[in-house]
């Protein structure tokens, strides 16, 4: 997940299935802290970001079920 020019990343889903978030707007992230896990029927994805980072929106709620490419958050990342 790249950042756009105004640096901030959405973050998706890779799989469909049922997300459990583990970050909320205002949390600060590092990397491969997980922001989130999408359960989906034979796989687990554990979502995390390249760069320290602020949760700056959540698009979906905990226990959501959501389709592969949803997109569930979006952060900010940090200039180091």
């Amino acid at each position: 997940m790249l950042a756009n020019r105004d640096g901030t990343v959405t973050i998706r889903a890779n799989i469909a299935g049922e997300v459990e978030l583990r970050a909320t707007v205002g949390d600060t992230i590092i990397p491969r802290q997980i922001l989130a896990i999408v359960e989906g029927d034979h796989e687990i994805e554990s979502l995390s970001v390249r760069r320290a980072s602020v949760v700056i929106e959540q698009l979906v709620s905990c226990g959501s079920e959501v389709e592969a490419q949803a997109p569930l958050m979006v952060v900010q990342e940090l200039n180091d």
